[in-house]
């Protein structure tokens, strides 16, 4: 039997970048549609906010922007949760409570994911309203598009 697995789309579609995630969850979906054993769901919420959409699950991939101002953007982060680093230092608007989270919904006997592996891509803006993604972002959405999918086994 196949693991159960949810791909989830972080982000804000209408705050520039920050859109990229739920972007490519699109394009995941899209790919995977014949698989019963990927689910695909857009989040516009992060931390303790995202442990219903998780719980139940085997695996769960997070695709979300990131800005840490060290990479070009474009650039994409394969993290583990443990990589996100302590919780009171948050690299992104999405990441700020992840991994206490998890912890959070281990506590009080939730299925947690046994693994959670997180795709991110350094982006340009976060701030400004608009709904197109910046062109280094939008370049780089088919490499992180393929390193999920890769990551999936999907072909």
């Amino acid at each position: 039997m196949k693991r159960k697995t949810l791909v989830l789309g972080v982000g804000n579609t209408i705050l520039s970048d920050d859109g990229a995630g739920i972007c490519a969850s699109r394009q995941i979906s899209n790919r995977c549609s014949g698989h019963s054993n990927i689910d695909v769901v857009e989040a516009s919420l992060g931390g303790v906010g995202l442990l219903d959409l998780m719980t139940g699950y085997e695996i769960v991939i997070i695709v979300d922007a990131v800005f840490t101002g060290k990479d070009r953007p474009g650039s994409i982060y394969r993290l583990d949760v443990e990589d996100l680093g302590d919780p009171s230092s948050p690299s992104g608007p999405h990441f700020l409570d992840v991994r206490t989270s998890i912890e959070l919904g281990r506590r009080l006997g939730l299925a947690m994911p046994e693994r959670i592996k997180i795709f991110a891509i350094e982006i340009n803006d976060n701030t400004t309203f608009g709904e197109n993604l910046s062109q280094e972002v939008e370049q780089a959405l088919p490499c992180l598009t393929e390193q999920v999918l890769e990551f999936l086994e999907v072909r």
